[in-house]
């Protein structure tokens, strides 16, 4: 997957929070988008999945030769953050297999989903009862698992203990490394390993 930003802006009613960004990203870098709260990097993250368009200049992705368009680029990624949120009224087991009708995944079986998730005897569980972190590690789970060249992912690991987090690092290594991998946070664990750092 290569991903080119050609002279970005993004506005709001309140003005104008992304300016003249011009970047190339590509297949098997990890980049880390960081800067202050308000600056834009989860609003990027939004631009990028093809979720919110931009206000100015326009972005070109790419995959195995062909050009990708914009509406279609859903297809090719996979996302875990705040604003992608899980239907609370599912179960862990209702939401792979609906997962599963869409995109192909890197797991063979829900057993095995469970495993690396740590959600054995947790399967047939609303995610309503959740606690935060959970919902977020399965967020992450699915996102890591399936079988697409772009993953965007928005502070993974803020409700992660110290743990969980460890989790976190190793599916980076286990499940990352032949994709573009893209991750908004200033969290020094989160964008650990990551070879360019664009500040906003």
């Amino acid at each position: 997957m290569e991903l080119i930003l050609d002279n970005v802006w993004k506005r709001y009613a309140t003005g104008w929070i992304l300016r003249e960004l011009s970047e190339h990203f590509h297949h098997g870098q990890r980049i880390a988008i960081t800067g202050n709260n308000g600056s834009g990097k989860s609003t990027l993250l939004q631009i990028l999945s093809g979720y919110l368009s931009p206000s100015k200049g326009k972005i070109i992705y790419n995959h195995e030769g062909k050009k990708i368009d914009r509406d279609h680029i859903y297809k090719y990624l996979s996302i875990s953050a705040a604003y992608s949120e899980l239907d609370e009224e599912l179960s862990i087991s209702e939401i792979f297999e609906h997962y599963k009708l869409f995109k192909k995944l890197r797991v063979d079986t829900l057993n095995e989903f469970l495993e690396i998730t740590g959600f054995v005897g947790h399967k047939e569980q609303q995610v309503r009862y959740f606690s935060s972190g959970m919902k977020q590690r399965l967020s992450l789970g699915l996102a890591f698992v399936m079988d697409v060249p772009l993953l965007l992912m928005d502070e993974p690991t803020s409700f992660l203990d110290k743990e969980k987090k460890s989790w976190y690092s190793e599916m980076m290594e286990q499940y990352t490394s032949d994709k573009l991998v893209i991750i908004a946070s200033n969290d020094d664990h989160d964008i650990a390993g990551c070879d360019y750092r664009l500040h906003l």
